[in-house]
């Protein structure tokens, strides 16, 4: 079983958050809202994307590597310097 499970509900709580911006950034298109309306939202749900995608990257770092019996102290900092590097791409 996947180890996400744990956060599935706010996981996907998010994803459906992030799909109703994008049915607004479509319906803006459709009545011909302002560009820059239509392009401060589709910056929006790319922060809002890069967000979720830095949480699962992060929560499969941290069960795979970090919480893993056999992890010793280089891959732990390995990993946390992992997490740190993909925080700081994805924001």
């Amino acid at each position: 079983m996947s180890h996400l499970h744990h956060h599935n509900k706010k996981l996907v709580n998010r994803v459906k958050r992030l799909k109703g911006q994008i049915e607004g950034i479509e319906r803006m298109l459709e009545e011909g809202a302002d560009c820059y309306k239509v392009l401060q939202n589709a910056a929006a749900c790319r922060g809002a994307f890069d967000a979720l995608t830095r949480e699962l990257i992060s929560d499969h770092i941290e069960h795979h590597l970090v919480r893993e019996p056999s992890a010793s102290a280089p891959v732990q900092q390995a990993a946390e310097e992992l997490r740190q590097i993909v925080g700081s791409y994805l924001k």
